[in-house]
């Protein structure tokens, strides 16, 4: 029987020591974890000495309540009028003669743009001609018949001829007029024997000459556009809102918008045309809203924006726009942690309105915590340096 009793032995010292071990796991983890936590912690917080602070201007206050604007998001592009686009077209063919502008230059309404030639402008004018000499005739024969009929001695059937002679030929002298000053010559011209075979094309409206699609010698047909013109003052936001949010809308609201490729640009609007159907099948609205004060300098019709609508008020949370800083990639807030130091507090930017950005915490903060107001971005600076140090 003895020779059984260390085997057994060792067995049982052999399981004991397995339990032990599996007793003390639980507590190393949570050391390990609690160990973690600290260094996490501790990594939050950056040192800046007060001799720093003063030179950096640091100023802290506690986390301000302020009436932000409640906004909707919409998405869309700048857009012309009808009224804010021309296209410049001859009403005859011809071959281009001269060409005044190019692209990008801007013009006056009625400035001169480009001449063409056509012959068919000189029997034009010898038509408007042959019946001006036709109605003088006419009207001097219908002043000889009216005098007879008066004196009851030529025929009542000639003087009527006579009148109605003066009236056909008054109608096609007008026409003939018509046609002229339609082309941009003036009757009044030709009647003293200034013959042109050129057409002058002016500017409809006054703006920027955005294409030219012929050059010297080519020959421009007849009402192809070969001039286009934009005049970007009525520059306005063709804008797409979705079903949720319609019912938020009214005319006179600000929008807040920015171009994705231009950074640090924020222009405002106002909506001035919501519209009363959805767009196709997709469930959004339309919605127009004018540029305001003249903020159209680096803006061109076609340019994707994005936007927002201010559509009322709130009372949240807010810091100034400096106070917040990116750190890769995310944004923060520094509290004051004591007197030589500043913890990271990690927060979610919202809308920024009149220098101020609402933010939303992730964990409260302590009571009367005190936040950096100004010069967060040299704390922020410290701590990247400390980092690079220590690696």
């Amino acid at each position: 029987m003895k020779r059984y009793i260390l085997p057994a032995a060792l067995a049982a010292l052999i399981l004991s020591t397995g339990c032990a071990d599996q007793k003390e796991t639980p507590a190393e983890t949570t050391a390990e974890e609690n160990q973690a936590s600290t260094d996490t912690e501790a990594s939050d917080i950056v040192h800046f000495p007060a001799q720093m602070q003063q030179v950096s201007q640091i100023q802290v206050g506690p986390l301000q309540e302020r009436e932000l604007s409640t906004r909707v998001p919409a998405k869309g592009q700048l857009s012309l009028p009808p009224q804010g686009m021309a296209s410049v077209s001859p009403l005859i063919g011809g071959m281009v003669r001269s060409i005044k502008v190019i692209e990008g230059d801007y013009v006056q309404k009625g400035a001169v743009l480009a001449s063409i030639e056509n012959p068919d402008l000189l029997e034009l004018q010898e038509a408007y001609l042959s019946a001006n000499s036709q109605l003088g005739m006419a009207q001097q024969e219908f002043e000889r018949q009216k005098m007879l009929s008066d004196e009851q001695v030529g025929a009542l059937k000639r003087y009527q001829q006579a009148t109605s002679d003066v009236q056909v030929l008054q109608a096609k002298l007008k026409s003939l007029g018509e046609q002229l000053q339609t082309l941009g010559i003036s009757p009044k011209n030709v009647e003293r024997g200034q013959i042109t075979r050129t057409l002058t094309l002016r500017a409809p409206i006054a703006g920027y000459v955005q294409s030219v699609s012929v050059n010297l010698g080519t020959y421009a047909e007849p009402n192809q556009p070969i001039l286009q013109i934009i005049d970007d003052s009525h520059l306005h936001l063709d804008l797409s809102v979705f079903e949720r949010d319609f019912a938020k809308l009214d005319k006179g609201q600000k929008v807040v918008f920015s171009i994705p490729n231009v950074s640090g640009q924020q222009v405002e609007a106002e909506i001035f045309a919501i519209g009363k159907s959805f767009e196709g099948e997709t469930r959004v609205v339309p919605v127009h809203a004018e540029i305001k004060h003249n903020q159209n300098k680096g803006l061109l019709p076609g340019m994707y924006i994005n936007g927002q609508i201010m559509t009322g008020k709130r009372l949240t949370s807010a810091v100034p726009e400096e106070a917040i800083v990116l750190y890769k990639s995310k944004p923060f807030i520094f509290q004051q942690f004591d007197e030589t130091s500043f913890k990271m507090i990690p927060v979610e930017a919202g809308v920024t309105e009149d220098g101020y950005t609402e933010v939303m915490l992730k964990e409260a903060l302590p009571q009367n915590a005190q936040i950096v107001q100004k010069g967060a971005s040299f704390i922020l600076s410290e701590k990247m340096k400390s980092e690079v140090a220590e690696e």
